[in-house]
């Protein structure tokens, strides 16, 4: 089951890439312009659920003691540059605009991220009652700006999203409108895409639509309420109709489970087959990869990529994190109270072996790339999350202090090993 506007994108991605061998065009990406279990086996929550991707505040232990490592960080090379090793995006969830802790007020922060990453995702500035707070009012100040920055250093933009159900990023006044929802709906759709057609790479068109508990999947959003099924395929025709370059993905956590007993991966499946049987215009799946140092299994997440390879649909990781404590599993939490030497190497294997699963599962013209969810271990959104809230974790690649010089973490090297195989 291949969609049409695959079948199309591939053909024009054949073309462009005889062109570019006929001029003399390499293989490899050498400058970022080259990349266009209810216990143990539970895994975290989606990152929405916090208005800020990137914490305000830290403990110093989960800022600071990874940079205390003897052992295990010294012995690492100098930190080599990530999306020069491989030729799909490598990217970095970013706070920005008047958010805390902007990346834009932060030197080091585009420092680090101009070295190693070639694609920015905004954790929250281009969502929907950020981009269109009133019925006649879209506001694109700060995404502009974003867009811009990226532009003018070289790196591309992954759009998130068009449509989300979390009540406090619906704006006010699409729950109470009145009027013709579903055309409201594909025109917010539509005036978005316009204004950034040509300026990115790809969107999140619909964030989170599955609700596994649900008999039909589907979770009982206002959009749901409104229109049924029909607004995700409508949103996905809108953005194609404004901007039919930009790669359109559904993006959604906890699927990445790809065992035949996982309810919410089958969701998943339903959905995306629903979608490609009525020939709506979807380009991949975006995985949010909020996962636990032990579970899924690396082999349920090649399951699940292939699953989705094997519809023609790019898989891409889009909100990659691994702390190194799982709350859900039934042994004592936390299980590591500092960054020692041995939790450092099981995180460093984690990454290691998830990017590894996806080189090996997803071929090279469907990966839509690798998005890690924020930079340095103090402004994971983790550190505020439920059980997790007022306890040390390090997720990231990086450790602070909070203003830089950020330092490579092994977890980091786990990530440039799997890239360099």
């Amino acid at each position: 089951m291949i969609s049409v506007r695959r079948v199309n994108k591939l053909l024009l991605s054949a073309s462009l890439s005889l062109v570019i061998v006929a001029c003399g065009g390499g293989g490899s990406a050498t400058s970022k312009q080259s990349s266009s279990s209810s216990s143990a086996n539970t895994s975290s929550s989606s990152s929405e659920s916090s208005p800020s991707s990137e914490s305000s505040t830290s403990s110093s232990s989960s800022s600071e003691s990874s940079s205390s490592l003897s052992s295990s960080s010294s012995s690492e090379p100098t930190a080599p540059s990530l999306y020069t090793l491989v030729n799909f995006p490598v990217g970095m969830a970013v706070s920005a605009g008047n958010e805390s802790r902007s990346f834009l007020d932060i030197p080091a922060k585009q420092s680090t991220i101009q070295q190693h990453f070639n694609q920015l995702t905004a954790g929250n500035i281009m969502k929907m009652s950020y981009l269109h707070p009133s019925e006649s009012t879209f506001s694109y100040g700060n995404a502009d700006t974003l867009v811009n920055w990226a532009e003018t250093n070289g790196l591309t933009v992954h759009g998130h999203t068009f449509i989300w159900h979390s009540d406090y990023q619906v704006p006010s006044w699409m729950k109470s409108y009145s009027g013709d929802f579903e055309t409201m709906l594909d025109n917010h759709v539509t005036q978005i895409a316009t204004h950034f057609a040509g300026k990115l790479e790809s969107w999140d068109v619909v964030n989170e639509a599955i609700d596994e508990s649900q008999p039909n999947c589907y979770r009982n959003s206002l959009f749901y309420q409104k229109l049924g099924a029909d607004y995700i395929a409508n949103a996905f025709r809108a953005a194609d109709a404004a901007d039919p370059d930009v790669d359109l993905y559904y993006n959604d956590y906890s699927t990445e489970n790809g065992s035949a007993s996982s309810t919410k991966f089958n969701c998943l499946l339903q959905l995306v087959d629903d979608l490609i049987a009525d020939g709506v215009p979807i380009d991949g799946v975006g995985f949010q990869m909020h996962i636990q140092i032990d579970w899924p299994s690396a082999n349920d997440i090649g399951a699940a990529f292939r699953a989705i390879v094997d519809r023609g649909l790019k898989v891409k990781i889009t909100e990659l994190d691994i702390p190194v404590n799982n709350p859900y599993a039934s042994s004592a939490f936390p299980q590591y109270s500092t960054y020692s030497d041995e939790a450092a190497q099981l995180q460093k294997q984690r990454y290691k072996d998830i990017v590894s699963t996806y080189l090996d599962a997803v071929p090279a013209h469907l990966r839509g790339g690798v998005t890690v969810w924020g930079l340095w271990d103090g402004d994971s959104w983790l550190l505020t999350l439920g059980d997790r809230a007022g306890t040390d974790d390090w997720p990231l690649l990086f450790s602070g202090p909070a203003n830089g010089p950020y330092e490579a973490k092994p977890a980091f090297y786990g990530v440039e090993e799997a890239l360099s195989q």
